[in-house]
């Protein structure tokens, strides 16, 4: 495809240099080499321009030095031009090509001619568009490829990370749900059988929702409830749970994210807790945002660092947050002497 796109860009060229006027040419050499002249050194310009002037100078960011060097070829590239006209093309179509010389520089030395008289200046700088309009053209192109590229690496790393993100996120989740379910297998607990259950409808969304851009709320509330009865097998009475959900069940999330809160919620303030604790999850929306706030209590006298807000959980969450909508969260970690609280608000 790009071998066939240079071949048509350059034969669009070279019709372009041999112009409206080519019947007037002497002959179809005459028209070949005439324009041939033209094309091969605006190719030559374009040449170099892409593989040494571009990678060494414009994508390293010295423009400057690019530009230089650029107009520099160009000068060269004309001065060979009238160099060529003067020493071949004139004398060979005489009759054609070099009546028009003859008629208004003839007496012009070859130095003159090559830039060091008034109007043979004006003959030069009006060749230079000319030289470096195809170059611009491939110049602008492989740099529209090149961003293509650089967006295309960029979305696949962005997706290769996030898909990392949540692959420690599983485990984390499934290592601290494994050790609730070893507590309640130690005591002999009749609960057990049921929490396996909901472990397994839990893990169920994880392996087949996980994965998707977008969940409904619907599906990441039922995720939800399965986890905090999941938890309150657990810790029995002595953990007070109240769930509020007033959000539209049809609205469109990324998947997991509540559950780092959850996660953070259950283990560093219930099961820190020797006495009662208490867990309050609300979920609201309006049409443009859901917030999702977990607030629990702290555990009296506590010294946990780990609930500043800056655990390995709520990093990755950070993270993946700012992978998938950059622009459309604000995630806040408030801690008094008495309550810890996640707040998580997603514009929809």
């Amino acid at each position: 495809a790009l071998m066939l796109f240079h071949a048509l860009f350059w034969t669009v060229v070279f019709l372009i240099n041999l112009g409206p006027e080519w019947h007037g040419y002497s002959s179809p050499r005459e028209a070949f080499e005439v324009a041939g002249l033209t094309t091969g050194l605006q190719m030559l310009v374009a040449l170099v321009s892409l593989k040494v002037l571009v990678p060494r100078w414009l994508d390293r960011g010295a423009v400057t030095g690019f530009l230089v060097l650029f107009l520099g070829m160009l000068v060269i590239a004309a001065e060979v031009n009238i160099l060529v006209s003067y020493l071949y093309l004139e004398n060979a179509y005489p009759d054609t090509y070099g009546a028009s010389y003859r008629r208004y520089i003839a007496d012009m030395s070859l130095l003159q001619r090559l830039g060091f008289s008034y109007l043979s200046k004006y003959i030069l700088l009006s060749k230079l568009p000319l030289l470096a309009f195809p170059a611009a053209v491939l110049i602008g192109v492989n740099y529209y490829q090149h961003q293509r590229s650089v967006l295309a690496l960029r979305e696949q790393q962005r997706a290769a990370e996030l898909e990392a993100l949540k692959n420690q996120l599983n485990p984390h989740f499934i290592f601290n749900t494994l050790n609730n379910i070893y507590a309640l297998a130690i005591q002999r607990s009749e609960l057990t059988a049921e929490a396996v259950a909901r472990l397994s409808s839990i893990l169920d969304y994880v392996l087949h929702s996980g994965s998707k851009p977008l969940v409904s709320v619907r599906e990441e509330v039922s995720m939800i409830e399965a986890y905090i009865a999941l938890e309150k097998l657990r810790f029995g009475d002595r953990l007070a749970v109240r769930f509020t959900n007033t959000a539209n069940p049809d609205a469109e999330v990324p998947p997991l994210l509540c559950l780092t809160l959850l996660e953070n919620a259950f283990k560093h303030g219930a099961a820190k807790s020797l006495g009662p604790a208490q867990i309050a999850i609300t979920l609201t929306g309006n049409p443009h945002q859901l917030c999702f706030e977990v607030c629990n209590s702290v555990p009296p006298d506590s010294t946990d660092n780990s609930m500043t807000g800056n655990t390995i959980g709520l990093g990755n969450l950070r993270r993946q947050l700012a992978l998938q909508c950059p622009d459309a969260h604000r995630l806040t970690t408030t801690r008094t002497e008495k309550q810890y609280t996640a707040k998580l608000v997603l514009n929809t």
